[in-house]
């Protein structure tokens, strides 16, 4: 068991309330001053932005003719003459978003309806050389007119820290290098099946305490000791889950026996001191370890991954597995540059709820929007099939359709939210298998590098195991937003 810092919601505002005045005095001197001789060049097309505000390299703007925006003086403002790695940046991402269901978990909760979410997040990214960065982000996701008021932990948290962390470079040679992270951060691993940052819900999700990297022999190895942040709904009053604990190491290695290739394999494991399922209720400590197997080529691209789990629950023990397959076939060189797509998932149920073998798969701080941005249910006795279609009718216009199929992989275990693991229908009056499917539309488009909107329809069509164990309606559902980032 690794111990984590137990930073506090106060400790974390004052810090980074300080390193905010500090900045702002830091760039004030330094305002005016240009890189006399800077090796960066410009990006032949403006790139687009990271999914993670921390990943973004503005070091390019140290040379002034890259700077052909007025938002690029705030992006790069330089704190040392003649060193592009002393620098300070600001960034601001919003999203304004609406949202509608027909019904709630198929016509058994409070009636449906259209509501209003917003997410505003602002951050300031500091480096002083190579080896000490400071990275501070503030958050605010609001919530307006939905039935039932806004959904704990993923609709509405006023205004917070949302990210605040130190980054040391601890050693560096060539292309080898060896950093340490520490505070509250986001953190996205692999393909996100079981650590992503929640981008689908309104409150996008953080952790507290370390990080390690290394980038050593041409493989890059992440170890961590977590505990995730709470999102409460006030103002900065978010404190640590401290339920859970959460550790492990992720590595990624090319593998050129594959064409284009590429191998994730990974450890991780969790301490929950109360966690829900069918079969009861107790104290989960579960280990995963996994693999998984991924690349492109000209026309092909494919991920495929495997995991097992083990440990204990309660007094008995844990064994769970995952399988997932994503194969996409590309024609870039035609018009619309079609690529036809196929998912196929299964993720184990318990099958014996009497047993003291507990088999539902646990799917972590999996991404929400992983069939839909409906997330009717996550990654637990699941077992799917998806086909898709994706388009370009014009360059910058993305069209997704796609539909989906959705069986119990045991019909002895229920239905389970996206990444809380709360039971979303227990399922224990019917042993039906068949979920039911649905057809979807998603349209995504690029107004330009710091503007996008993007929108879904969907229809749920309830299956035999829905129609028996809940009211068993279809769901029509809709969200669109606009995210504005610089």
């Amino acid at each position: 068991m690794f111990a984590v810092l137990n930073w506090s919601p106060a400790f974390l505002a004052r810090s980074t309330s300080l390193a905010i005045l500090f900045a702002f005095f830091a760039s004030a001197s330094a305002w005016g001053q240009e890189v006399r001789e800077s090796t960066a060049a410009c990006p032949s097309a403006s790139a687009n932005f990271p999914a993670t505000t921390y990943d973004e390299d503005n070091r390019y703007l140290s040379n002034p003719d890259c700077r052909t925006e007025l938002s690029d003086r705030l992006k790069f403002i330089p704190l040392r003459n003649g060193d592009e790695n002393y620098y300070l940046s600001f960034g601001v991402v919003s999203r304004d978003r609406g949202e509608y269901f027909s019904q709630n978990t198929w016509g058994s909760g409070p009636e449906g309806n259209a509501y209003l979410m917003q997410r505003y997040y602002g951050h300031l990214d500091l480096h002083l050389g190579e080896r000490f960065r400071l990275f501070g982000e503030i958050g605010s996701s609001l919530e307006t007119g939905r039935n039932g008021g806004p959904r704990s932990g993923i609709d509405e948290d006023k205004l917070d820290i949302h990210q605040a962390f130190v980054d040391l470079g601890l050693w560096k040679s060539e292309k080898n290098s060896v950093s340490l992270r520490v505070g509250r951060q986001e953190m996205s691993l692999g393909s996100s099946n079981l650590v992503a940052t929640r981008d689908g819900r309104n409150i996008r999700r953080s952790f507290d305490g370390f990080r390690l990297t290394a980038d050593v022999a041409h493989w890059k190895v992440d170890g961590f000791a977590l505990r995730q942040s709470e999102a409460d709904q006030g103002l900065f009053d978010d404190s640590l889950d401290h339920k859970t604990s959460f550790w492990g190491i992720y590595g990624v290695h090319a593998l050129p026996i594959l064409p284009g290739g590429h191998v994730d394999l990974y450890y991780m494991g969790q301490d929950n001191k109360l966690d829900k399922y069918v079969k009861g209720s107790g104290r989960e400590q579960r280990e995963t370890i996994g693999s998984r197997f991924w690349g492109s080529t000209p026309h092909w691209d494919y991920n495929d991954e495997f995991i097992y789990q083990f440990g204990r629950f309660g007094a008995g023990d844990i064994s769970a597995w995952s399988v997932s397959t994503q194969t996409g076939y590309r024609l870039d060189s035609i018009p619309w540059k079609l690529r036809f797509g196929f998912k196929v998932d299964a993720f184990s149920g318990d099958g014996n709820p009497k047993g003291k073998t507990l088999g539902t798969f646990n799917a972590l701080y999996e991404a929400g929007p992983y069939f839909s941005y409906t997330e009717f249910f996550g990654k637990r006795n699941l077992i799917d099939i998806q086909p898709s279609l994706r388009l370009n009718p014009v360059k910058r216009l993305t069209l997704t359709p796609n539909c989906a199929f959705y069986w119990r992989e045991s019909d002895q275990d229920g239905l389970y939210s996206v990444a809380s693991g709360a039971i979303v229908v227990a399922g224990t009056n019917s042993t039906a298998r068949y979920i039911g499917s649905h057809a979807a539309l998603q349209a995504k488009l690029d107004i330009n590098r710091h503007a996008a909107f993007f929108t879904e329809y969907l229809h749920f069509f309830s299956g035999d195991f829905l129609r028996q164990a809940t009211a068993g309606k279809d769901v029509n559902y809709w969200t669109g937003w606009l995210e504005i980032r610089y």
